[in-house]
């Protein structure tokens, strides 16, 4: 069951995106002053677009020190860095090109290795070099999908039995696809999750996730997080839960 203590509805998109800005820095910041350093993990798909645009003009781009961000990615299709469909794509182009992050500070999946394996294989050495002992991410940026899926955690798929890795690759059949994503232990140990939610075609999943007191076999509600748990939602996205209470 989800903590309903860590979920915020906002009124519209918008209105989340700035929310969440606001929250970035707050936790940005708290991070470089306590341990120099700031590791967080972006997510792919529509959603998050309009928080890494926000992010990347003022007010809130001049309160990060951007010097001290590491970058990660929580998934990955198997495509080439400049395809349409790459995550690290379009956080480049909304975030990662107008702010000051050092280069070999902005940790992509390399999907130019010869296969997703050892794309996958790669990545996961990338966390296990990067990742500060003992602390882990300081936040993990999370969607949800309409299967209840997050980073590439789809149901019906081999990943969500991998516990012995931090990274797998996984083919997703109904998308035709390979995709590379973080595994349960690598996101289950982040300091914080930040779960990103909206449109009305969220809404019944949203619903089920949060008023029903038994796992229904949705990828994530099988997460089982060590840190803390946020959930931002739109309107639109909350609609039938709210009606339910």
């Amino acid at each position: 069951m989800i903590d309903r203590g860590k979920i915020q509805v906002f009124p519209t998109a918008t209105a989340l995106y700035h929310g969440a800005a606001a929250y970035w820095v707050r936790i940005a910041q708290v991070a470089i002053e306590e341990a120099g350093a700031f590791h967080v993990a972006l997510a792919g798909g529509n959603t998050p677009k309009g928080l890494y645009q926000l992010l990347a003009k003022e007010p809130y781009k001049s309160q990060v020190d951007w010097s001290r961000v590491y970058v990660y990615f929580g998934d990955e299709r198997y495509v080439p860095k400049d395809h349409p469909d790459s995550n690290y794509r379009m956080a480049r182009e909304t975030l990662l090109d107008a702010v000051a992050i050092p280069p070999k500070q902005i940790l992509r999946v390399r999907t130019e290795l010869p296969d997703p394996q050892s794309t996958a294989a790669d990545y996961a050495q990338v966390l296990q070099s990067h990742l500060p002992a003992g602390r882990n991410f300081d936040l993990i940026l999370l969607g949800v999908g309409t299967d209840g899926h997050t980073a590439s955690l789809f149901p019906e798929t081999s990943i969500l039995t991998v516990r012995d890795r931090l990274v797998a690759a996984v083919y997703v059949e109904k998308l035709g696809g390979w995709r590379i994503s973080m595994t349960y232990p690598a996101i289950e140990r982040a300091q914080r999750l930040l779960f990103l939610v909206t449109g009305v075609n969220k809404a019944p999943v949203v619903s089920r996730l949060l008023t029903e007191t038994k796992s229904n076999g949705f990828p994530v509600q099988r997460l089982r997080a060590q840190g803390e748990v946020h959930w931002y939602l739109d309107g639109d996205a909350a609609r039938e839960w709210e009606m339910s209470k």
